[in-house]
């Protein structure tokens, strides 16, 4: 008799009654032989042969249950339940796996030398080839699967693998900005996870109520989401002055400041087929990405499905866009940005003449030692915070946040929230007095505030 994971039977035994003798009689041998052969049930069997005189004959009834497999041995744990018959020996099995079950049932522990590394380069590879992740992400992901495998518990068996030596790796990357750390976590969670599913692991970390959480970063970042007014305001006056000999990328900054597109989304524009000065309409339909080896390419579609989107060009941003026409150079690409030879611009290229402009003007300046420890001026300038400065105008000249997820092309209205919004103090400031203003009108307090208070 056979259930899954337990298996039933009974099991005859025989003992010489002569201690002198070993063997068990010739006619119990002969017996179980033809038994055997004739198939009978071990009833019949024990009934035949229970009334021998040379042997004591015994029966017991077993059922046996497979709870598990050891992780580090592979050996199958088993336990078994005697009764005096068959259907009572599985009852009492089928009741302890009941109880099991209650507590998250038996686990058959598959054996395995299977790191960390192992699992996961098949998991990313799937998710490139099911078309989750593009090839700058799959690029990313490889990249941070290179730096986990550098710890020494991500190239033994993920069955030996313990809780602590999982601790002390993330504990390790908290010099690590939120953004490192968290593309570890996630890798960690995968594998993990992979793991688990393939039966090799019996506790998980990285999932259920006892998980490792991702630990905070102590990174301090001196990057904002935007320039303030005045910044902003000294930015425009240099960019709008200084001579195209001088400063080359000027108009490609200024564009950024008024539309709020991406680096790598200005970087591939197609003067012949995104632009139409007639209809004042900017076609976003690419992105600069990265290939599968690290190199920078001209990618087929936008960053996100919601990035691809179309533009309507003001006043400002139109002599923008017909000053960039005018300089644009013949490449076979129709980029509207290049370099002087026709191929293309890379981000750090434009983010490195950002940060000298911002150095030259005493935008963002911090102090920062480098790796000689000699203290030196930096800036916290950079491209994505002219998409950022947009955005913040554009809050504060009360554009919906509805509309201004579509000028982005964000899917997720909380992003444009979250991490473009950066409202100038002064703006704030004002703001709060209208609203003081507002509740002395309607008189909300029930008594008037004097003047002094109200400011």
């Amino acid at each position: 008799m056979e259930f899954k994971g337990i298996t039933v039977g009974t099991y005859i035994s025989r003992k010489s009654k002569n201690n002198k003798e070993k063997n068990v009689c010739a006619n119990c041998e002969i017996n179980a032989k033809i038994q055997r052969s004739k198939n009978i049930d071990k009833e019949k069997e024990y009934d035949l042969c229970k009334g021998c005189e040379k042997c004591y004959v015994s029966k017991s009834c077993k059922a046996l249950l497979t709870i598990g497999r050891d992780q580090t041995t592979g050996k199958t744990n088993r336990k078994t339940f005697v009764a005096n018959t068959e259907e009572q020996a599985l009852a009492e099995a089928l009741q302890y796996k009941l109880d099991l079950d209650k507590n998250g049932g038996p686990r058959i522990i598959t054996k395995s030398n299977k790191t960390l590394v192992e699992l996961l380069n098949p998991c990313i590879n799937e998710q490139f080839m099911l078309n989750k992740i593009d090839k700058s992400t799959l690029k990313r992901k490889m990249d941070t699967l290179k730096q986990i495998s550098k710890a020494s518990f991500a190239n033994k068996p993920i069955a030996k693998v313990t809780r602590e030596e999982v601790v002390s790796y993330l504990s390790s990357l908290s010099k690590y900005s939120e953004s490192t750390i968290k593309q570890n976590y996630e890798l960690l969670c995968m594998g993990f996870g992979e793991a688990e599913y393939q039966k090799i692991i019996q506790e998980n970390f990285m999932a259920g109520y006892k998980r490792i959480i991702k630990p905070k970063s102590e990174y301090v970042s001196h990057k904002r989401k935007s320039l303030t007014i005045q910044e902003e305001r000294k930015l425009v006056d240099y960019l709008m002055n200084v001579s195209y000999e001088k400063c080359s990328y000027k108009y490609l900054l200024l564009w950024q400041l008024t539309t709020g597109m991406r680096i790598g989304e200005t970087l591939v524009l197609d003067y012949k087929n995104d632009i139409s000065l007639s209809e004042n309409k900017v076609d976003i339909k690419r992105t600069q990405t990265k290939d599968e080896n690290g190199n920078i390419i001209i990618g087929e579609t936008t960053k996100t499905d919601n990035g691809r989107r179309t533009l309507t060009m003001n006043n400002i941003s139109k002599q923008i866009m017909q000053k960039a026409l005018e300089h644009k150079v013949k490449n076979k690409n129709n980029l509207l940005f290049c370099k002087k030879d026709g191929t293309m611009i890379l981000e750090n290229t434009i983010n490195s003449c950002l940060k000298r402009i911002a150095l030259k003007l005493g935008i963002g300046i911090f102090e920062e030692p480098n790796t000689k420890g000699k203290t030196v001026k930096k800036t916290d300038v950079h491209t994505h915070m002219l998409r950022g400065t947009f955005a913040t105008r554009c809050a504060e000249a009360k554009i919906a946040p509805v509309v201004l997820k579509q000028i982005l092309g964000h899917k997720d209205i909380s992003v444009t929230m979250k991490y473009y919004i950066d409202v100038d103090g002064s703006f704030i400031e004002s703001e709060t007095d209208n609203a003081i203003q507002y509740l002395v009108d309607k008189n909300i307090f029930g008594v008037e505030l004097p003047k002094a208070d109200v400011a």
